[in-house]
Order: structure tokens, then C-alpha cells, then sequence
């Protein structure tokens, strides 16, 4: 007997991102294999008659209004329970997909594991038709410890799959996180035994969006810490009780100080001051870290890493005259 197939439900929550969401409904029509249903969630957005004239373009399309604005966690949840496909996947407004991703990603989709996959940044004027065909072999990687990604998430939230019922069982996202609910989930998935398959191709196009939550950088900052504060107590340890925990803790501060160099926002800076007084109790390690902020011994780190980035797209429009 063949196996039942799989119902796919997309939720796309959707805040101000009238601009994009057709795109990101039409990366979704072009798939390989298509999905049985699509779900936007509009988030209270002050571009409400926008979205819904998008969505007159597309009348299949499962569409929820929030009665007020619950933030990005919260919306892809009322996604999740309107869903009625066995597996569920997400998109963001702002961003689409490549053509074979579903497909893809159903391969080596199973009912216990979770799957992702890389992500290319793409620019306002990319087009599907641009996006190189994959072939048909590809290599996946599979991550089964928390401890691989706390230090550095390398897994693209946005791009999940995964059982309705797993993510259900896991309590979906956080809705007490405004930011880094990826990072959260993926921590939590993981610490629960269930591993996570990488597909090694880009098959998430992710639109740099100026507007978006991921460009504040002292929210972000303070959510990832969040995130570790749960980690640590799902761990059973008090805060900042063991030195693994204080050098992942200093690790984050490090990143946030490198952030800050590149930002310059004087409040992130302060907030790094206030995160390194909580490792009193390691006081090497607070003596180093306040070294480096109060002296700035990252800002070569910066200025190297802008530099190169300068080089290479400079040899990158050599490659490729116009």
C-alpha cells in the first residue's frame, strides 16, 4: 500500500509587508510541488486595505485578521491552529522561496524531526526565473545537540518544516518573545530529542528589509539574551552557575560588542555594560570584556570584515560587467 500523501499548510504572517506579499504568494504558486494550503495572517497592520487588495489576486488563500497586533510569534501560532495540512511550513511576507524548496524539503521530511535548509539573500529586483535550478542530488547535514547552535544559530527559522502535530506538541512559538523565536524554538526542539535536517542548498530567499524586526539591533540583542536565560533554566541551572554557561553568556556579549561597532547605537553599548556586571562572579572573564568594550579592541575586527566585504563585491561586478 502507498503512503498516504502529505497535506502542506504555508502560514505567511504579515505585518507591513503589502509591498512584498505577492511575491511571496506567487514564489509559493511556482513550486515544484505545490501545497495544499496557504494561510496569511495579517497582524493588525496599518496597511490592512493593502493586503487584502493583494489577496483579492488570490482568492484560495485562507486569510486571518488579527484583532490587534500580536507580534511575528504569536501570528505564525494562529497559523498553526487554523492549519489543516499534517505538515506545516512557514514564509514571511517580506521574503520567497525557491521553486524546488517544498519539494525538497519533503524528501527527507519525517513525522519526529524537523527540517530547514540555507538561505540567499536576495534584492528587490530578483525574479524566480533567475533562480538556478537544483539538481536533484543534494547533501544534508543533521543536528541533534542543542549545545552545536547555542553559541552560533546556523538554522534558518524561517524556513521550517515540520510535523503540525510535533510543532503543536512543542507548544509552538513563544509568544513572550517579540524577536528570536527561531532561536528559541530550534533550542527547544533540540533539547526535546528531536533533530533537525539541514538541506544544504539555498532554497529560502531571505529580502533584506530595513523596517524589519531583525534590524533593531538592542531588541535583538536583548531577546537572544532572553533566549539563553530559558535555555540555561531548562538546563536546571541557576543563572550563570557554571562556568559553560558564563562563556556562553560572554561569547553573546562579544557578539552584541561587535554589533555594536557596526550600529553604533550608544543604548546597545550600555546594555552591554549592564550584561558583563552579571558575570560578577567570574571576574577574569567580566575584567576581559570590559576591557574590550570600554577600550573598543573590536573595532579592527569590524573595519577588517567591512573591508573585505568591499573587496569582494568589487570582484564580484569585475566577474560580471553590466
Amino acid at each position: 500500500m502507498s503512503p498516504v500523501p502529505h497535506r502542506v499548510s504555508v502560514v505567511i504572517p504579515c505585518y507591513r509587508d503589502a509591498a512584498t506579499l505577492g511575491l511571496a504568494l506567487a514564489s509559493l504558486h511556482g513550486q515544484t510541488r505545490q501545497v495544499e494550503e496557504i494561510i496569511v495572517v495579517n497582524d493588525c497592520s496599518p496597511e490592512t486595505d493593502r493586503i487584502e487588495a493583494v489577496l483579492q489576486r488570490y482568492p484560495q488563500v485562507v486569510y486571518i485578521r488579527n484583532e490587534r497586533n500580536l507580534g511575528l510569534a504569536a501570528s505564525r501560532n494562529v497559523g498553526l491552529n487554523a492549519a489543516t495540512g499534517d505538515v506545516i511550513s512557514f514564509l514571511d511576507a517580506d521574503d520567497e522561496l525557491h521553486p524546488q524548496k517544498i519539494e525538497f524539503q519533503l524528501r527527507v521530511f519525517r513525522p519526529k524531526i524537523a527540517v530547514t535548509c540555507q538561505v540567499r539573500r536576495i534584492g528587490d529586483s530578483c525574479e524566480l526565473a533567475e533562480t538556478a535550478h537544483c539538481d536533484n542530488e543534494f547533501k544534508v547535514r543533521e543536528v541533534a545537540e542543542s549545545d552545536s547552535i547555542v553559541m552560533r544559530n546556523s538554522l534558518t527559522g524561517a524556513a521550517l518544516m515540520i510535523s503540525r502535530e510535533l510543532l503543536t506538541e512543542f507548544g509552538g512559538y513563544d509568544e513572550s518573545l517579540r524577536s528570536c523565536e527561531d532561536f528559541d524554538l530550534w533550542l527547544r526542539l533540540l533539547d526535546g530529542g528531536v533533530s533537525v535536517v539541514d538541506i544544504q542548498l539555498p532554497l529560502y530567499l531571505y529580502r533584506h528589509n530595513e523596517s524589519g524586526l531583525s534590524r533593531n539591533n538592542l531588541n535583538v540583542s536583548r531577546w537572544e539574551l532572553q533566549v539563553l536565560r530559558k535555555y540555561f533554566e531548562r538546563h536546571g541551572q541557576p543563572f550563570l552557575g557554571t562556568r559553560a554557561d558564563a562563556h556562553i553568556w560572554a561569547f553573546w556579549l562579544l557578539k552584541h560588542l561587535l554589533r555594536y561597532e557596526r550600529c553604533r547605537e550608544s543604548a546597545l553599548r550600555m546594555e552591554v555594560r549592564r550584561n558583563i556586571q552579571l558575570l560578577s562572579k567570574y571576574p577574569v572573564l567580566a575584567a576581559l570584556l570590559a576591557c574590550t568594550e570600554r577600550f573598543r579592541l573590536l573595532r579592527p575586527v569590524v573595519a577588517v570584515a567591512d573591508l573585505r566585504r568591499v573587496l569582494s563585491r568589487g570582484f564580484a561586478f569585475n566577474r560580471h560587467p553590466v
